[in-house]
């Protein structure tokens, strides 16, 4: 069975290279498609169209683009998510299908269109945010469709049990993101200023509980905040940052990306990470490997990190949360949760998540008697 090299398809709305979003999954297929590439096996990805798109083979990986290519990502999304079952009945010859969870409906129905096996990947699972977001009942379509999956794929315990509480029959495996070697290596300079680095989505990433903390202890800290990321938000939060009168302390850097991004992390002292809802952040991953604790909220997805490596107020208590930023910055406490937080990172890697991924699918395809 261990022989057999498998056809994987991968439905995920992202790509790495899309200006419009490029986040987080779309590194991790990239990350998880080129080593499962490396193992023998082939991989597709069928991603949204996004302006300049182009079908290619990078790094192995087979990138086809479906729906409609506008600059305005909600429409691009909304065709994504109507004409993906048509694409769905016309996959031939995969063995796994692997459908990475869209917002705002997290499930896509995907094994409603295919008798190929399919595996769920809650990437976007936060149906009910969006639910009090549109008022909309995105979260209905959720549960409704967390059962017609048999397979998943859940990045923490906290999802599992969301996913059995509405499935029980669902056969789960928890494996959480990978991070990348290259960030161990970041040399860690003097620290010059507190980092965020995100989406600029003012409500999933709190940043407006960021800046309202910060503007607490402006004075207080020596270290300015830097702002890097761009988003729909932007000019929202610039003038949050200009009614706090904060303007002096606060820097937007724009998007960060490559060397951009290394320098930042290089020179930050620790990551502020104020996040309201999270899956399993990329960065936060990335952030502890370059050896920068994070400074975040007691929210499920932060459960994984430990108190060693992450300090969390309570859920969305501004003030708690301003004492943390400034008690982060002591010397002694700091630097014991900069070493720990790089040793902490280690036991994430990508090699590991791909050869978990495909113990899973040889799993999978020996439960539905496609093991030959």
């Amino acid at each position: 069975m261990k022989n057999k090299k498998i056809k994987i398809t991968i439905l995920d709305f992202d790509d790495i290279k899309n200006p419009l979003l490029g986040a987080g999954q779309a590194r991790a297929t990239l990350e998880v498609g080129k080593r499962l590439v490396k193992m023998g096996h082939k991989v597709k990805v069928i991603c949204s169209k996004f302006p300049g798109y182009q079908d290619r083979i990078e790094n192995g990986i087979e990138y086809v683009h479906v729906g409609i290519g506008t600059k305005n990502i909600k429409i691009n999304n909304a065709l994504y998510i109507l004409l993906l079952p048509f694409y769905v009945t016309k996959i031939k010859g995969a063995d796994i299908i692997i459908e990475c969870f869209t917002a705002p409906t997290s499930t896509l129905f995907s094994p409603l269109f295919t008798k190929i096996p399919v595996v769920a990947l809650p990437t976007s699972f936060e149906a009910d945010r969006f639910s009090k977001l549109y008022h909309m009942p995105f979260d209905k379509v959720e549960r409704l469709g967390l059962k017609f999956y048999k397979y998943f794929l859940p990045y923490t315990k906290s999802f599992d049990k969301k996913i059995k509480s509405v499935n029980k029959r669902a056969i789960t495996k928890i494996v959480p993101e990978g991070v990348g070697k290259e960030f161990f290596k970041i040399k860690q300079n003097t620290p010059k200023h507190i980092l965020f680095l995100g989406r600029f989505d003012m409500n999933q990433k709190g940043i407006d509980l960021l800046l309202s903390a910060y503007e607490k202890i402006a004075d207080k800290v020596n270290y300015s905040l830097i702002m890097a990321g761009y988003g729909s938000d932007e000019n929202k939060i610039k003038s949050m940052v200009k009614k706090l009168g904060i303007q002096k302390k606060v820097i937007f850097v724009g998007g960060a990306f490559g060397e951009k991004k290394e320098k930042l992390l290089s020179n930050a002292l620790y990551v502020a990470f104020p996040s309201r809802h999270e899956g399993f952040s990329l960065f936060s991953l990335e952030a502890l490997a370059s050896g920068l604790p994070l400074i975040g909220f007691d929210i499920p997805g932060l459960s994984w990190a430990t108190p060693n490596v992450a300090l969390k107020a309570r859920r969305f208590d501004i003030n708690e949360y301003s004492k943390l930023l400034v008690k982060a910055t002591d010397n002694k406490l700091i630097y014991e949760m900069r070493k720990d937080a790089r040793i902490f990172a280690k036991k994430y890697a990508w090699d590991n998540v791909a050869n978990e991924f495909e113990s899973f699918f040889y799993y999978v395809l020996s439960k539905e008697g496609r093991q030959k």
